[in-house]
């Protein structure tokens, strides 16, 4: 396809996606898809004859008789969760594929480009497993050379752009359809500079729907007489109360109560929701966030009346009740709400323009997880961290293990990530996830206590682990995302199912 070049960024959300692109000027626009929306449902649905994609999928569950309709699957990603359907096991990466997959397609028909590159927004919150099952759904999609960035970052990039004055410590609060997360940087002239990371990919405005869903719920029994159990047994009728609860959550962001109804049995149940009850219901979810945000400035060796702004970003940002507590919890900083739905697609599309051509952002970011491998330190096993979140990029750390017994065979390295801290040695094993085990095959001469085997355990600059051994000479690599590998004949046959999905 020949045509003007663009850059393309996309914040791969778990409620919405957003496509952002800019040209060669850097001029940024927003992707429009069906009926002129900008953001595109993060949804599939699979058929036994054909899989949708967007809005389609929405839209096409009323005229097929057999169907199953997927959604809210970025939390599953990094994981070997398989879902059988139709006889097929599909997995998170690949329904996020065909999200990206019908995203780029779009935009080639449109603008008459193929898209080959792109910058996809993760959450900060995503460690190295989640970070390569993005990229293996961006080559999945057709995307040959995919970039990732922080969706905080991201949305940073984009508020500097339209903000050309700022500099100093900001805290970008970022809470999506899905997932929270809270960076700290020191913005400059020179770029950004991320002095910490928190978050959870699960706590977002999906669990704002989920608890005002309950309290509709409870209206709706009390008001047709039915039972928890009735509600319980019925799929139907639960998913009607929870499209309510989205829909009047974005009602009650604007007025203090909504009346609604749903469908029970045939007839029509009305219910009244107030504001009032819904914030009475979410500010344990907002008090979670405020605590992240206080451990990131802590983490970043600052204060609040160090901090210079608060940038509000996400979709739910526009909650009244979020905005209140953040003010109620620090007086003195300046806060902000900017372009709660665009802001991450944007700053997304401006770095792709940087890492593809100008190379103009200048971003240093911290890891943000904690990773080591399981010891026995008297006599208990633990995890003996190596490579600490919070700290600044690249980093390499090396330790030496001895063999257990002479002609020892083979050396188990087990591969956990947790949240511990600079300074936190090691981490028990029930606070941390174990994210492989790997047996290296060991040559030469092995002593018991005496044989050396280096161990070295790496973080690039976009946050993704390296791990290599070496033993008498002998060099292997230990990679953390071969358990969500696929063979060569899976990769063509997830590849032509993603590719053919309408």
């Amino acid at each position: 396809m020949d045509g003007e070049q663009y850059f393309v960024g996309i914040d791969l959300g778990m409620i919405n996606s957003v496509m952002a692109y800019t040209d060669k000027e850097g001029t940024i626009s927003i992707q429009r898809w069906e009926k002129g929306h900008t953001k595109f449902p993060s949804v599939v649905l699979l058929t036994p004859n054909r899989n949708y994609a967007g809005q389609l999928a929405i839209d096409r569950k009323f005229y097929e008789d057999r169907y199953h309709f997927e959604n809210c699957f970025k939390r599953m990603m990094g994981t070997t969760h398989k879902q059988r359907i139709y006889n097929t096991d599909y997995t998170p990466t690949e329904l996020f594929s065909m999200i990206l997959h019908k995203m780029i397609r779009t935009f080639e028909e449109e603008h008459k480009q193929k898209i080959e590159r792109a910058v996809i927004a993760v959450p900060a919150d995503f460690g190295d497993a989640e970070r390569e099952a993005t990229l293996k759904a961006a080559y999945l999609a057709g995307i040959k050379e995919p970039k990732i960035i922080n969706e905080s970052n991201a949305a940073a990039i984009s508020y500097c752009h339209d903000t050309d004055n700022f500099v100093g410590k900001a805290a970008i609060y970022d809470i999506g359809g899905g997932t929270f997360d809270v960076t700290v940087m020191d913005i400059h002239e020179g770029g950004f500079d991320v002095l910490s990371n928190e978050g959870s990919k699960f706590l977002g405005g999906r669990d704002w729907d989920l608890q005002l869903a309950s309290i509709i719920q409870k209206k709706i029994i009390q008001e047709a007489g039915l039972s928890p159990k009735d509600i319980d047994n019925d799929g139907e009728l639960r998913k009607r109360i929870l499209s309510e609860a989205e829909r009047h959550k974005i009602i009650l962001d604007r007025v203090d109560k909504s009346k609604g109804a749903v469908m029970v049995r045939g007839k029509y149940v009305g219910f009244e929701i107030t504001r009032t009850e819904l914030d009475s219901a979410t500010v344990e979810l907002v008090s979670k966030t405020i605590g992240m945000t206080s451990d990131a400035i802590k983490a970043a060796g600052l204060t609040p009346n160090k901090l210079d702004r608060i940038i509000m970003v996400g979709g739910p940002s526009i909650t009244p009740l979020i905005r209140t507590m953040l003010e109620t919890e620090y007086p003195n900083v300046e806060i902000t709400r900017y372009d709660p739905i665009h802001a991450v697609a944007r700053g997304a599309a401006l770095y792709a323009r940087s890492v593809f051509g100008k190379n103009d952002i200048e971003i240093r970011s911290v890891l943000n997880k904690t990773f080591g491998l399981k010891m026995g330190v008297d006599g208990e096993e633990v995890v003996c961290n190596l490579l600490h979140r919070n700290i600044t990029l690249p980093m390499t750390k090396k330790v030496i293990c001895r063999p257990k017994s002479d002609d020892q065979q083979t050396l188990d390295i087990a591969v956990y990530e947790n949240r511990s801290m600079k300074g936190e040695i090691t981490s028990p094993l029930i606070r941390s996830r174990l994210l492989n085990t790997f047996h290296i095959p060991l040559t030469g001469k092995i002593l018991r206590g005496k044989t050396k085997i280096y161990i070295e355990m790496s973080a690039d600059c976009e946050g993704m682990i390296a791990i290599n051994t070496e033993c008498n000479g002998k060099k292997d690599t230990c990679d953390l995302g071969e358990a969500i590998y696929l063979s060569d004949e899976e990769f063509l046959e997830t590849m032509k199912r993603v590719r053919s999905v309408q």
